[in-house]
């Protein structure tokens, strides 16, 4: 009986300690179920996901990258036709530079020996005052502006005007009824380089005199048409730098000079209407 009575006790121990591991591998299960079941529900739940990024489905967010890589292509195909506002060197710059660099084959074509340099200097001349427009065109066509070519357009006009102006200073008037006269263009030279250096002191002025002295130096109808008849007085009298016989020489070269004396008063005329608009600001000014 006492053999018996220890079986059961050992029996009884050995099936108590089972159960227990039992019962402890069941909530170990449980907690690790429950555990990744919390897992599951916070990583699926609306409120995990960031504001700014809500859930997405695959499909959608294919879609979107598709979408996004659609207009990406369409604002740079855009940005080729149209222009980039940040881009230091457009096509219109382009065209700016382009007259800059003229100027020395002008002059080159200037001194060529050849029968044919007056109508090179010309065609040279012609071709860089119409970019003068085109630039401005192009420009505002593709909204391609951009500082440095704000800067520099007003700079090639008038390093180009002034290289054709020195060098018709260096031989008098050949051809017309004028020809042999040696000082209507140097003085013509005079008034119209002198007026831009003078302007460029003015509108450096104005800009830190404040944004009303800024516009009254602004660009008006007066210097446009003097731009415009400066171009044409030059071209004509760059055909005609070597003389020549004929009745369309004579025609073109007395044109030509009328044209420069128009411009050299346009020249002047603007100069007194910018600089009444800037003297009240200059006589109210502190120092």
């Amino acid at each position: 009986m006492a053999f018996l009575g220890k079986v059961c006790s050992q029996l009884c121990t050995s099936t108590s300690r089972s159960h227990a591991r039992a019962i402890w591998g069941s909530k170990q299960a449980y907690t690790l179920g429950h555990a990744l079941i919390n897992l599951r529900l916070i990583t699926a739940s609306p409120c995990a996901a960031s504001p700014s990024q809500p859930e997405r489905h695959p499909a959608s967010t294919l879609s979107e990258a598709e979408n996004r890589a659609s207009s990406s292509t369409g604002t740079s195909t855009s940005r080729l036709v149209a222009g980039n506002n940040n881009a230091v060197i457009t096509l219109p710059t382009m065209l700016t530079i382009g007259r800059v660099v003229a100027i020395p084959v002008l002059i080159a074509a200037w001194y060529w020996n050849s029968p044919y340099s007056a109508v090179v200097s010309t065609a040279v001349f012609a071709l860089a005052s119409l970019t003068d427009w085109l630039d401005g065109y192009l420009a505002r066509k593709m909204n391609a502006f951009s500082p440095f070519g704000a800067f520099l357009d007003p700079v090639a006009d008038k390093l180009m005007v002034a290289a054709v102006l020195v060098l018709l200073c260096t031989k008098p008037i050949a051809v017309g009824p004028l020809a042999g006269n040696d000082w209507l263009i140097p003085v013509c030279t005079l008034a119209i380089i002198g007026r831009e250096i003078t302007m460029s002191a003015l509108r450096e002025w104005a800009a830190s005199a404040g944004p009303e002295a800024r516009e009254a130096v602004a660009v008006n109808a007066w210097g446009k048409w003097k731009t415009a008849s400066q171009m044409a007085s030059l071209t004509l009298l760059l055909l005609c730098k070597d003389g020549g016989v004929g009745a369309g020489l004579e025609a073109a070269s007395t044109t030509g000079v009328g044209l420069l004396l128009v411009a050299s008063w346009l020249t002047v005329q603007s100069l007194v209407i910018y600089m009444r608009g800037l003297w009240r600001f200059m006589a109210t000014a502190k120092m």
